[in-house]
């Protein structure tokens, strides 16, 4: 095992230690903001995805580079978009109006200016080096001022998600995340290997529109599937970026540590990508949002990833065998595609969370082949905090982890949740007439805020209810 790799798992086990303690203090009310502000910071496979666009190793290389970077910039601009436009839900009724302070400046505004700032860079570094594939001396930045980038970025996505804890400090938190966001992909188009930023600049331009639209037009009750498209979209480029390495290196050989995390990262990518889509599409009724089960279909998964796995270890030690490197990517697709038609629609979001997990293990295993510590950190932080949602998510609809983890879902009966769950007594339904008279006679009331309740613009009726009470 070699010293940065050692190094590299090290970073991974502690940021998911942090990751843990970070999460774990988030409440229930800001879990669906949390879903999505770390899908967007999922988009992290931007920075691996720019340097194999811009580096020219081959033509293939460029090119899935350049799709990546289209996919990862998608996901970045909508993810915090959608994220800034659900915790504004959350703001308080004297907090609304025109507020126009110089630290609250409109977000959109924001945006816009980091995209021209992005643009403006990249514009001039091409300019400067387009046409070349020589190192041009001083236009790049060295490792060292490279690694205090990642460093800022890093420290600056933890605080971001530290501030989601709390309704009063979550906007403040995302804008830290998106600063994090932005100061590492400044910090990449100064990378050494990169030397070409044509096509990154068409990249990055398509991604802001398409993300940027999805981000300000899609409404508030379709968050949980697009954040699921966003999800496909940054596997969808960690695998690409897996496979353009795999490719790359094959001719010159790989040994047992690179083809591991390769094999890690498009499995892990192609299964996520083909899940996502299956989500997104269940949630917007593309596709039956009944489970869809079969005679023996438990059986006929757990082959099929057996038979994954197997070959991803023979390929291993084998890494010679391409045909087989396909074969697992087809493979890992099928695998997604049947990990998710099982469940329904109801249960969804908690797949989501879980997929967003997978998403971020795909990132760390992309910076684990890169050796780019900002995507181990940050894919461990992914990884780490959509598994607890998804576990959190999974114990307030009474459901045990073993639902989530082998997709039992849709076979769960509401007999046995309530079984499992211990619960007592039937739900009742009640109308307004009786309502008002229990109200007469009841000594206290219990308001459960969620996140439905910011969808529906309610907490301002919810809060005149409360006085009235």
């Amino acid at each position: 095992m070699t010293t940065e790799l050692e190094i590299g798992l090290y970073i991974f086990i502690l940021a998911g230690f942090l990751g843990y303690h970070v999460i774990t203090r988030i409440p229930p009310l800001l879990h669906t903001p949390l879903m999505s502000a770390t899908n967007a910071i999922s988009g992290i496979s931007l920075i691996g995805s720019l340097v194999v666009a811009g580096a020219n190793y081959s033509r293939l290389s460029t090119a899935l580079g350049f799709v990546a970077v289209t996919c990862s910039s998608t996901n970045v601009v909508g993810g915090f978009l959608i994220t800034d436009r659900m915790l504004k839900m959350f703001k308080r009724k004297q907090e609304m109006g025109a507020q126009k302070r110089w630290f609250q400046l409109n977000p959109k505004l924001l945006l816009a200016i980091s995209i021209l700032v992005v643009v403006f860079l990249v514009l001039f570094f091409w300019f400067r080096r387009s046409g070349t594939d020589t190192h041009l001396a001083g236009a790049a930045l060295s490792a060292t001022a490279l690694r205090y980038f990642y460093i800022l970025s890093a420290v600056l996505f933890i605080l971001g998600l530290k501030g989601l804890s709390s309704p009063k400090y979550a906007r403040r938190g995302m804008f830290l995340a998106a600063f994090g966001m932005l100061m590492a992909i400044v910090g990449t188009l100064f990378h050494p290997e990169i030397v070409n930023y044509r096509w990154i600049t068409i990249g990055l331009a398509i991604g802001s529109v398409v993300g940027g639209s999805m981000g300000l037009r899609i409404p508030m009750t379709a968050v949980p599937q697009r954040t699921a498209l966003s999800h496909s979209l940054g596997a969808l480029a960690a695998s690409l970026i897996g496979i353009s390495e795999y490719v790359r290196h094959a001719a010159i050989g790989l040994d047992r540590v690179k083809m591991t995390t390769i094999g890690l990262e498009v499995v892990i990518g192609s299964l996520t990508f083909t899940g996502s889509l299956m989500a997104a599409g269940k949630l917007q009724e593309l596709l039956p949002g009944a489970p869809i089960t079969y005679r023996g279909q438990n059986i006929f998964n757990i082959s099929l990833l057996t038979a994954v796995v197997g070959t991803l270890i023979y390929l291993i030690f084998v890494p010679s065998a391409s045909m087989l490197f396909f074969v697992i990517v087809g493979l890992a697709l099928l695998f997604g595609f049947l990990l998710v038609i099982p469940i329904g629609a109801a249960d969804m979001p908690v797949v989501i969370a879980l997929l967003n997990s997978y998403g971020g293990l795909a990132d760390a295993s992309m910076g684990f082949v890169l050796m780019n510590k900002i995507q181990i950190i940050t894919g461990s932080l992914d990884g780490t905090s959509g598994f607890l949602l998804s576990l959190l998510m999974c114990r307030a609809m009474n459901r045990s982890a073993m639902n989530v983890l082998f997709g039992a879902f849709g076979k769960v009966t509401e007999e046995e949740v309530g079984a499992e769950a211990g619960a007592r007594g039937t739900v009742r339904s009640i109308t307004p007439e009786e309502l008002t008279v229990l109200f007469d006679s009841v000594r206290s009331v219990i308001i459960v805020p969620g996140y439905g309740m910011a969808v529906a613009q309610a907490q301002h009726g919810v809060s005149e209810l409360a006085k009235l009470l």
